[in-house]
């Protein structure tokens, strides 16, 4: 009787650690939360922060309303910056014949984007959240014109077209509300009227990221899967397994010289500018993942933990406690 004793608590330690595995991210979630209600960084610090600086110099674009930065990067594109946001924020507007679109609606609610719209286009404007975390969704309001990645895991989210974000998707204390006007499947091409993108699904950083591609441009609109500086990927929904079959997915398709605009500046390269990076960098991406996944890779901090990526990019992940 005394190995069925045995069998017993080893089962109950091995549901209670699994319980423990799966609730750490929400509980970090909650932790983070609470530290930036107090505005404290419990985030670990790169061994050389200044390394992720961008250099000194006057930031590339035109400020608007005293709040956007507004820095036209190709042809009837523009990327929307929110310097007061931190990290600095960025949306991009892409203006066709008969529409535009906007990827995602910014970090604030009391500054409205459309202030700087309304000086590049007169065109109706149809917003894509690149995915639902507050930082890109608080400026929905805005809008009415809403497009959303068809999902099993959005609609859930949906009563009819009406959207009620959960908690670790706006980590404040009111949550944005939101009306759907179009579902678009994953692989789905928007025409803007001369010129067309395709929304992409790119989990990774969160189970309901998209990335717009823009073939003729060869330009890849990332959202928060990619940027410069520190990729967060320890929140609910954040899977380092996910990212790496993300980003062999996109290897596949991605002409080499594809340039790819991410969410959140800066290079560290040049002055305050729309923040851009290359396929390189996701092959560094890839490569950064596998290392932490194998045990190859050293970190700063204790539970959550920053990975060198390499020299413009850090990673912060609860890994291997969470986001498997």
């Amino acid at each position: 009787m005394q190995w069925r004793t045995w069998i017993g608590w080893l089962a109950v330690a091995a549901g209670g650690a699994a319980l423990l595995v799966a609730l750490t991210p929400f509980a970090f979630a909650e932790l983070t939360m609470a530290a930036a209600r107090l505005e404290m960084n419990i985030m670990p610090a790169p061994a050389n922060p200044a390394q992720f600086r961008p250099l000194p110099g006057r930031a590339a674009g035109t400020v608007v309303d005293g709040h956007w930065r507004v820095e036209k990067i190709a042809p009837g594109t523009w990327a929307i910056g929110e310097p007061a946001a931190d990290p600095d924020n960025y949306e991009y507007l892409l203006v066709g014949n008969r529409r535009a679109l906007l990827i995602d609606s910014g970090a604030t609610r009391t500054h409205d984007s459309r202030r700087a719209i309304t000086g590049l286009t007169k065109l109706p404007v149809t917003v894509v959240p690149s995915h639902l975390h507050h930082d890109h969704t608080n400026g929905l309001g805005f809008f009415r014109d809403i497009a959303l990645i068809d999902l099993p895991e959005t609609r859930a989210r949906a009563q009819g077209n009406d959207v009620r974000l959960g908690r670790y998707q706006y980590a404040r204390p009111e949550p944005v509300d939101f009306t759907v006007t179009q579902w678009i499947k994953p692989g789905e091409t928007i025409d803007l009227g001369g010129r067309s993108v395709t929304i992409l699904s790119t989990p990774g950083h969160t189970t309901n990221s998209v990335s717009v591609w823009e073939p003729a441009g060869k330009r890849l609109y990332t959202g928060d899967f990619l940027y410069p500086t520190t990729l967060y990927a320890f929140a609910p929904g954040s899977s380092l397994s996910t990212y790496v079959t993300t980003i062999d997915r996109l290897l596949a398709m991605l002409p080499r010289d594809t340039r790819l605009y991410g969410a959140h500046c800066c290079r560290n390269d040049a002055p305050p500018q729309a923040p851009w990076l290359s396929t390189s960098d996701l092959e560094d991406t890839r490569t950064a993942i596998k290392a932490i996944q194998s045990g190859d890779l050293e970190g700063r901090g204790f539970i959550i933990r920053r990975f060198p990526v390499n020299n413009r990019m850090t990673m912060l992940t609860l890994y291997p406690l969470a986001n498997r």
